[in-house]
């Protein structure tokens, strides 16, 4: 195996020493420069067709910026110590896996995407505020990264619900039973503080799992956004499509092994959840 991480969080501490004190025309050239160098910092808005705010990013900065520096000498080793807990799981030793250690634009904590042709692992370190949320969401995203890249034919950015139900089910799943000392809100929201969620959840899940199964096969954004994101309009509390697809995957491994489960085909994965929510 081969685990590279890139860490752009000196290259933001450069910038936003540089940028902090001079006007908003100053500010955006220096921006400008800034993400031309490291394009990552703004490929997660990018791929989904949304354009960044910089002025949105200059706000945010000043608050995060302690925060920022303290994560910024550990912030690898999030990276290569999940590495070191997910790949034997998944008897995955082999691959090669990248990863980004970034400041982001505040909008989300990591995710896994493709990077130049490569699954990629990113960390957005301006939110992820302490080591349990560290730990868990490193493993979780890892396990994202691993999953996306051991079938035979890898998966892609693009797919149904059901296979992103399944995705979030096996990296939560896996997380869930590898670090166990951590509850299951903890696992599916990478801290702690959301016990009253997990029962709201558990109230609707019937509901909730007789939605999915009817909205398995779209690929459209805002239905998968009912079910996996926050969503003010959605009928279910925020983020129910993982705590499904976490019990999926959980039953899955009364029969399967990890290292099966991983290398499944995205198809293989949406036909299981079919069939469990069935």
């Amino acid at each position: 195996m081969s685990l590279t991480v890139r860490n752009l969080v000196p290259e933001f501490l450069e910038f936003w020493d540089r940028a902090a004190a001079e006007d908003e025309q100053q500010q955006l050239a220096l921006w400008n420069q800034y993400v031309e160098s490291a394009p990552e910092v703004i490929q997660d808005l990018r791929r989904s067709g949304r354009d960044p705010d910089p002025q949105q990013a200059f706000e945010l900065y000043p608050k995060v910026l302690e925060l920022v520096r303290a994560n910024a000498e550990v912030a690898c080793s999030w990276v290569e110590e999940a590495a070191e807990l997910v790949m034997p799981v998944l008897e995955a030793t082999h691959l090669d896996v990248h990863a980004v250690v970034m400041v982001g634009l505040g909008t989300a904590n990591g995710w896994v995407s493709q990077f130049r042709g490569q699954a990629t692992l990113f960390l957005a370190v301006e939110r992820i505020p302490e080591g349990t949320a560290a730990q868990i969401l490193a493993a979780h995203e890892f396990a994202h990264a691993v999953q996306l890249s051991l079938p035979e034919v890898a998966w892609t950015d693009s797919g149904p619900l059901g296979q992103w139900i399944y995705a979030e089910g096996f990296a939560t799943a896996l997380t869930a039973e590898m670090l166990p000392d951590y509850g299951p809100a903890e696992h599916l929201w990478f801290g702690d503080g959301y016990d009253d969620w997990l029962t709201n959840c558990l109230q609707v899940l019937p509901a909730a799992k007789a939605a999915i199964l009817a909205d398995l096969e779209s690929e459209e954004d805002d239905v998968a956004a009912r079910y996996l994101t926050r969503n003010s309009e959605a009928r279910f509390p925020d983020r129910i499509g993982y705590l499904v697809g976490t019990r999926l995957v959980q039953d899955l491994r009364r029969t399967y092994g990890w290292p099966e489960l991983a290398r499944w085909s995205a198809e293989r994965a949406t036909e299981e959840v079919r069939r469990l929510l069935s």
